[in-house]
């Protein structure tokens, strides 16, 4: 060890505690000053508190979201066409699921999404609803996650079958 360490530190040590005296004495409660009243009284004024000498910290750059999070339409990642099969391209036949910002396609049953609940950018609960052929409303809620970049969709569940995108038009 250096002669000089011990020296140095006794000294930032002193100068941390002057430095925490001088501003704990600055922003300690505000002080009263004496005003004269014009009838020789005088009579205790608050002073106003010194500003603050720190800078507040600046966001960040880009904000981590919170999860879970409630939004209304189904996240851009998912939009499109998802089938089993894609070799064909998916043509000439239905895909297995559509996604669009507030509809849905199973198949050939049309479902309206009523809300969604994102777990991450890449997995979600979606709310739907739709009418039954009886006219009676029929409400389910699916769970989807993205996984290989976001180049195939299963559930979210252990199992789940998967399905690729079908290519664009």
């Amino acid at each position: 060890m250096h002669k000089l360490t011990p020296f140095l530190a006794v000294w930032a040590i002193a100068a941390t505690v002057a430095l925490a005296w001088v501003v704990g004495r600055d922003s300690a409660a505000p002080r009263s000053t004496l005003a004269s009243a014009g009838s020789g009284s005088e009579i205790a004024t608050p002073k106003a508190p010194p500003a603050a000498a720190l800078p507040s910290p600046a966001p960040s750059a880009t904000p981590t979201p919170a999860f879970p999070q409630f939004v209304s339409t189904v996240p851009k990642a998912f939009r499109g066409n998802w089938d089993e099969m894609v070799a064909d391209k998916c043509e000439g036949r239905e895909a297995r699921f559509y996604f669009g910002d507030r509809k849905f396609n199973n198949f050939e049953v049309a479902w309206e999404v009523t809300k969604v609940k994102l777990y991450s950018p890449t997995e979600m609960d979606m709310s739907t609803t739709t009418k039954g052929e009886d006219g009676n409303q029929i409400d389910q809620t699916w769970q989807f996650k993205l996984v290989d970049g976001g180049k195939t969709l299963t559930g979210r569940k252990a199992g789940a079958e998967f399905y690729k995108r079908c290519p664009a038009g």
